[in-house]
């Protein structure tokens, strides 16, 4: 069944279908994908789109796009029919649909298992913002203790009455505890003397320095500024207010620690052995916590900076590797002196002042009352830099052939001095001596008596001479014959030939190559004879590039002129008038090295395309000379 589908689902559709066309056939023409969207509008079935596109092109890749462009047509109707809500009721229900099936307590299965983003969706904008902004450091604000006046020292009978009231609770937590301590009283009254002597100590000196009295105000004194603005007491002096001066936190330590007294430090520890309760040190303890991540941006434009970075890299490689391929073309080894005959890519628009070959006569940098450099012309001419020949580095071993009669002589020879060298083994009694070589037509030559006396026996053992006479030699023959694989390298060895030295081309021009009996047979023997090369096909001007050596060129040019034969087929011209297929060789000779791979077809639908696919193998001039010929010969003919 067809597919329908609105011209606006079309124009969607036509993007993707255009670039698996330009994929899968290296170019573009519109005839094709109009008829291919005027066919999926239409609702053709998928047999119909194929045998469309069988008549506009091959029918293997008429099927392959068919393939593409159905898979991509019903994935996107299936789309639709979903987002519309259209489903067929044989299909499988959808996963929402299930969860929307209420369970047998009535709760919904969506409900039940929630939605991970309607927790988010709780959230207001102003509660996330606060969640998600950075907390602001707050100034250090001073301690309570500075701001309170200070605490009189309490007198020696305040202490005593706080001793006494700890060593009472002390024994009552003692006593909740069942804590029998026979020997503590002693101690503890001990420890009350050496604390009651020290707190009597302090206080005596507290008594000698005269404390002034401070008694806290009702109410906030108020302000008090003059006519100058600045601040005064009640009896007029000026007042120096104190100013917070912002330190560094490791001064404000420091200051501290040359305030406090060492005595403050031993009191928590006393507060900790006299305080009721066990204490677990480990409680104190702080431990592993996890340090608060806070986001961090990268600066703006600092991936478009690199991006750049990357592209003038890019760039760069580029353009060197294109100096050096230049320079390997042209002889000139160095880029500097590539640089002085080639102007620089900034200055192409701008007209220069002189020019450069003009420079090199007359010595200046304008034209203005110019004159020739003295010694500029010469009778002298200046020959273009000289190519190393075309020769191989491999040694030329000639070989040495023999008459009829010299090589019987030397056969004879040979097998002489073997079978000399075989005597002196069996003289000396190295080898045994081989049995006598009895057959049936020499019987009773050689055995004589034996064979009258039993001639049944004598015949068996002839015979079985005979078989294993005839066995050792075919066994001798079939350790001599090559095995496949020795069979396959040495065929392969024989046609690979050296192309060090150079490489030879041959360019074939054939009107017609639609048969593809005749395109297997050009790729397949390319293959097998180890050539490299391509093919182009463009109406009427199909062009065979291959490259191999001197013998592959032979066999290969034997089959496109001769084996191959081409008048068989004819074709049709733009005209409609049928003319017969042939092929002919427009150019052969050597380059220095290969400019293609593997044998591949290439379809090209204009004459741009096809100069562009020689251009970037850097043999544009095969194209060239091909078709200036074709377009010739077809003149000459009307």
């Amino acid at each position: 069944m067809g597919i329908h589908l609105d011209e606006s689902d079309l124009s969607e559709l036509e993007p993707q279908i255009f670039k698996i066309f330009k994929k899968e056939l290296g170019f573009f023409e519109s005839d094709i994908l109009s008829n291919t969207m005027s066919a999926i509008h239409e609702g053709i079935e998928r047999d119909g789109l194929e045998s469309r596109l069988a008549n506009m092109m091959e029918v293997k890749k008429a099927h392959k796009l068919t393939d593409e462009v159905w898979g991509i047509v019903s994935e996107f109707y299936l789309l639709k029919q979903e987002s519309s809500g259209e489903v067929e009721g044989g299909h499988k229900r959808r996963h929402e649909d299930e969860l929307d099936d209420e369970d047998e307590y009535g709760e919904s299965k969506r409900r039940k298992q929630g939605d991970t983003w309607a927790k988010a969706e709780r959230y207001k904008k102003e509660d996330l913002d606060r969640v998600q902004q950075i907390p602001s450091k707050k100034p250090k604000v001073e301690s309570e203790e500075s701001s309170q006046p200070a605490i009189p020292a309490p007198s020696a009978d305040q202490i005593k009455k706080m001793l006494a009231n700890t060593q009472k609770m002390i024994e009552e937590r003692k006593r909740q505890l069942n804590v029998v301590t026979p020997h503590q009283p002693a101690v503890l009254s001990q420890k009350a003397q050496q604390l009651a002597a020290l707190q009597a100590s302090i206080a005596s000196k507290l008594n000698k320095v005269d404390i002034p009295k401070y008694e806290m105000p009702s109410k906030p004194i108020p302000l008090i500024i003059n006519e100058s603005g600045r601040t005064v007491d009640s009896s007029g002096l000026e007042i120096q207010l104190t100013q917070h001066v912002p330190t560094l936190k490791a001064n404000i330590r420091a200051q501290k620690r040359t305030e406090l007294p060492p005595q403050v430090k031993e009191e928590p520890e006393e507060k900790k052995e006299e305080g009721p309760g066990f204490f677990d040190p480990r409680v104190g303890m702080r431990g592993a916590t996890r340090v608060k991540r806070v986001m961090k941006f990268h600066d703006a434009g600092k991936f478009q900076a690199e991006a750049q970075r990357l592209r003038m890299k890019t760039q760069l490689e580029k353009l060197q590797s294109e100096i050096s391929s230049i320079a390997r073309k042209t002889g000139i080894s160095s880029a500097t002196q590539l640089a002085k005959l080639v102007p620089k890519g900034g200055q192409v628009d701008k007209v220069p002042e002189i020019e450069w070959w003009d420079q090199l006569l007359i010595g200046s940098h304008n034209y203005e009352n110019w004159i020739v450099r003295p010694g500029a012309i010469s009778n002298l001419i200046e020959h273009p830099i000289q190519l190393k020949p075309m020769e191989s580095n491999r040694s030329v071993h000639v070989p040495m052939f023999l008459t009829k009669k010299e090589r019987k002589k030397l056969r004879r020879q040979n097998r002489r001095e073997a079978w000399k060298e075989k005597q002196d083994k069996i003289r000396l009694g190295l080898v045994q001596p081989d049995e006598p070589k009895v057959k049936m037509s020499n019987l009773m030559r050689v055995l004589g008596n034996e064979q009258i006396m039993d001639p049944t026996k004598v015949e068996a053992h002839v015979r079985a001479q005979m078989a294993k006479r005839k066995a050792d030699h075919e066994a001798a023959n079939a350790s001599r014959k090559l095995t496949p694989a020795q069979k396959k390298a040495k065929s392969s060895r024989k046609l690979t030939e050296d192309t060090s030295a150079g490489v030879t081309v041959s360019v074939y021009r054939v009107k017609n190559l639609q048969n593809p009996a005749k395109k297997w047979k050009i790729e397949k023997n390319s293959a097998q004879l180890f050539m490299t090369g391509t093919v182009l096909l463009y109406q009427d001007v199909n062009i065979v590039v291959v490259e191999g050596g001197p013998k592959q060129q032979k066999k290969y040019k034997q089959l496109m002129l001769n084996r191959i034969k081409w008048s068989e087929d004819t074709y049709t011209d733009k005209d409609g008038s049928e003319h017969q297929n042939k092929a002919e060789l427009v150019w052969e000779g050597q380059t220095k090295q290969r400019n293609f791979g593997e044998i591949k077809f290439k379809l090209c639908p204009t004459e741009g395309f096809a100069r562009e696919h020689f251009k970037k193998a850097g043999c544009e001039h095969y194209w060239d000379h091909a078709y200036s010929t074709a377009v010739l010969a077809s003149s000459d003919a009307y």
